[in-house]
């Protein structure tokens, strides 16, 4: 009689011990459920092109950014943002972290945001020396590829 105890008392701790790791297990893999696709910030049917000085060239995860000045048409000075993806995947594209710094002049093509805030999804960068950055079709060099997938 003793031992059906024990063997029922043991069964009882390894269901809470798999209960206790179920639940670790769900919420460790809850920030992977957080992820937003960019069609529901971002207007994909329309593009824009914008002239600004850079403020801060921000290279980390989870999405590198670029923030700019803009002078509109009345001279007011509007901050804009524009979203890009991971450090490694625009390194592969030929972004580095000194790519770009405070008071460079760019021009910038993106998708601007559904609620009219002043921030875009990247879509390519002219910089001051005139090199264009993309992170469409291109090789891991930077160099644009031959093929679109």
């Amino acid at each position: 009689m003793l031992e059906m105890t024990q063997l029922r008392c043991q069964m009882g701790r390894n269901g809470v011990s798999r209960l206790i790791w179920g639940v670790c297990f769900l919420f460790a893999a809850a920030p992977l459920l957080a992820h937003h696709g960019t069609g529901v910030a971002y207007q994909q049917d329309k593009s824009i092109t914008l002239q600004g000085t850079v403020t801060d060239w921000v290279w980390a995860n989870p999405h590198c950014a670029i923030l700019f000045d803009v002078t509109d048409e009345q001279g007011n000075v509007v901050h804009w943002g524009a979203e890009l993806g991971n450090p490694h995947q625009l390194s592969s594209a030929g972004f580095s972290r000194e790519v770009m710094k405070p008071g460079d002049k760019i021009t910038i093509f993106g998708h601007p945001s559904r609620n009219g805030a002043p921030r875009l999804q990247f879509d390519h960068v002219v910089l001051p020396d005139g090199h264009t950055l993309t992170t469409k079709n291109v090789k891991g060099n930077g160099e644009k590829a031959d093929t679109d997938y």
